[in-house]
């Protein structure tokens, strides 16, 4: 926008607000002034340009200047850079040159070295043949560490003929080397070598050079030299038989004890030498003893059981032998691939072979064991005056157990001792058996019976409490998987059976003597009887062959059994006395509290007669039971002597307590002279009869 024209507009705009000339006059003073700055502003403006002109020819020429200054810069840099391309081709030509006599150099030198450890090897070998001629052999074991390691860098250039030849020549020179090993020490036991123990021990070091598997081929052809006479001698026919088992390990001690006097110090420790003797013996043994065992037609058990149980104590002898001799090293971790670090199996090495042929063993052991049990049995006596009141013929059995199993043990823990098990359980069962028999043929002596039955629930009692024990000394005796087969759980209900028939032939013997009572009791005219007093004969006749039965059973049965006896008696007794009172047809009031009477006369001398030299809690329970019991009795009567309102008001608290009570409606109806029809209210009980 021009300046002087919004000037002259701005006059403009001035005269339209003031038209008046006297404003006028100041006005034009001021745009003179206007005009005056006006034309200074102009004055400096073109000033201004004239600078600007002249400073952008300047700037202009700078820059022509600069222009020609980078083009002189770009010249020099692709100089420079021309000059380092140039550098660079010169120094990777001279790196070249340099890393090809790197390379050169170092082929030299593992030419070199090469070479000389090929020198190395072959004054080795020279020196190997030499020593091992010599039979140097603490320089033959150094030579070989030595070559051994020489090999290791000859590995990756076996495709070269001289290193092929080399290696042959070695492998060949070590062969030899075992061979004349062998036979040195071999020579040695013969005794026609006469190199010095030092030598021998060298020449151990010299086998652990050649590896594990040589030490062990080498104590394999010792241990065949040792053995050889023995299985030429014992295979013999005038030694193949069991009589000569103990002359085969007299044989082993005289032998070993002559190889120690020749080998002392020569064989390492660590090596185990006798161990592989004996259990190459034993294997020699086992296979020759089982070879008699299948030739026999008929064995003798007596000798059989002598060579088996002289062939545990040899292998008792040897293991503990063993294991104190080896203890350093057996169990242990060591860097030594030489050292033994457990023991071969030494038990039942030999022994093991006997086991399928100790069929007449078991048969021995079950005749006399069966014999047994027919002599105890036998034997037996009641002796009520002393302290044990039980037959002792089951203590005798279970005596006889415990040597069985010892006798079994030092012949097997496993299938033979299995066996034997077995066979006690089948004694256990023939015991039980034949005691119920005794039970059943006593019943025509009274006196007999009934400490007999008691002896028996006393010995029932004692043999269940020792089954247990019984059970864990078979399972002590046996090896795993036969001793997790042991369970006696049958065994312990033979002798429940044993006692329960004991309990019950007394019950029946009490029963076979009361019920001539009990059939006079059925005798009275129960509707016509008048003249209540005292208890009734037939109570007071029970009460007395009670007194004596209880009397004879109390001093010999033990506490909780008695209690448990006569629990049975009063449940018995209880029901004998509501049995008959059902098959009465009627019964008068004095005739019911008569009967009453008897139950009470009855309570209290059964309580009285069972009573204990010393008041317990069982002593009290069996009150209580008594009294419990025979309340039923009580209730039943008193059922019968209700009127029918009370009756049917009654019964059902009867009912609730005495879940025979559908059965008893119908008997108690009939003594009351009662018909269902007439009771409807207890129609529920009738559904439960039905």
């Amino acid at each position: 926008m021009n300046p002087y024209s919004a000037n002259f507009d701005c006059i403009k705009h001035i005269n339209t607000l003031f038209p008046n000339e006297q404003s006028l006059v100041g006005i034009d003073t001021e745009i003179e002034k206007l005009q005056s700055e006006l034309t200074q502003l102009q004055s400096e403006l073109q000033e201004d340009i004239h600078e600007h002109a002249v400073m952008q020819n300047k700037i202009w020429r700078d820059v022509q200047d600069v222009e020609q200054l980078s083009q002189g810069i770009v010249a020099e840099i692709q100089e420079i850079k021309q000059k380092a391309e140039k550098s660079e081709d010169l120094v990777y030509s001279m790196c070249k040159d340099i890393k090809s006599l790197d390379i050169a150099k170092r082929n030299l030198t593992f030419s070199i070295a090469a070479l000389k450890k090929f020198i190395m090897m072959l004054t080795a070998i020279e020196k190997l043949k030499e020593h091992c001629k010599e039979k140097k052999y603490a320089e033959v074991a150094n030579l070989l560490s030595a070559f051994t390691e020489l090999s290791q860098y000859f590995v990756k250039f076996q495709n070269i003929p001289q290193i092929l030849e080399i290696t042959g020549e070695k492998e060949q020179l070590i062969k030899d080397l075992k061979l004349q090993l062998i036979d040195d020490f071999v020579l040695f036991l013969k005794g026609t070598n006469l190199m010095q123990i030092k030598d021998l021990q060298d020449a151990c070091q010299t086998v652990e050079h050649l590896g594990q598997k040589f030490r062990d081929e080498l104590i394999q052809k010792v241990c065949k030299y040792i053995i050889s006479p023995y299985q030429e001698l014992f295979q013999q026919i005038e030694n193949r038989s069991l009589e000569t088992t103990e002359r085969r390990y007299a044989w082993m001690a005289r032998v070993i004890k002559d190889f120690d006097t020749k080998t002392q110090n020569v064989f390492p420790e660590y090596w185990a030498v006798h161990c592989q003797i004996y259990y190459e013996f034993c294997a020699v043994t086992r296979l020759q003893i089982t070879d008699i065992l299948e030739s026999l037609k008929e064995l003798d058990v007596a000798v059989l059981m002598k060579a088996l149980q002289a062939t545990l104590k040899f292998e008792q002898k040897l293991n503990d032998e063993m294991k104190k001799r080896y203890e350093e090293w057996l169990g242990k971790k060591n860097n030594n691939q030489f050292a033994i670090s457990e023991l071969p199996k030494i038990r039942g090495a030999i022994s093991d072979s006997f086991e399928p042929y100790l069929r007449p063993y078991i048969d021995s052991e079950e005749r006399e064991l069966m014999q047994h049990i027919t002599n105890i049995l036998n034997s037996d006596k009641l002796d009520v005056e002393g302290d044990l009141k039980m037959l002792n013929s089951s203590m005798s059995m279970f005596a006889y157990f415990k040597q069985m199993l010892k006798r079994a043990s030092q012949y097997s823990r496993t299938q033979v001792m299995f066996d034997v098990q077995k066979l006690i359980k089948k004694a256990l069962k023939r015991y039980s058996d034949e005691i119920v028999v005794k039970i059943n043929s006593s019943k025509n002596n009274e006196s007999f019976l009934q400490i007999f039955c008691c002896f028996v629930i006393n010995t029932a009692e004692y043999c269940k409490e020792t089954i247990p024990g019984l059970q864990e000394s078979m399972v002590q005796h046996l090896d795993s998987p036969f001793s997790d087969q042991i369970e006696l759980s049958n065994e312990e209900e033979y002798f429940n059976s044993m006692m329960n028939k004991s309990i019950e032939t007394l019950l029946i013997y009490v029963d076979s003597k009361i019920d001539q009572y009990y059939q006079q009791m059925l005798k009275i005219d129960w509707n016509e009887f008048e003249n209540m007093g005292d208890a009734s004969k037939y109570i007071r006749d029970t009460i007395t062959f009670l007194e004596g039965h209880i009397k004879t059973i109390k001093d010999i049965l033990s506490e909780s059994y008695l209690i448990f006896y006569l629990n049975k008696l009063v449940v018995y007794l209880n029901n004998k006395f509501i049995n008959s009172v059902f098959r009465i047809k009627k019964i008068s009031e004095i005739g019911l509290s008569q009967l009453m009477l008897d139950v009470s006369e009855l309570k209290t001398n059964l309580v009285r007669i069972s009573k204990l030299k010393q008041e317990s809690k069982s002593q009290q329970s069996f009150n209580n039971f008594v009294q419990k019991t025979l309340s039923r009795s009580d209730s039943i009567l008193k059922l019968i002597q209700m009127s029918i309102e009370k009756f049917i008001e009654n019964f059902p608290d009867y009912a609730k307590k005495y879940e025979s009570a559908p059965s008893d409606l119908d008997k108690i109806l009939g003594l009351k002279q009662l018909r269902r029809q007439d009771i409807p209210q207890l129609s529920k009980y009738f559904t439960k009869i039905n």
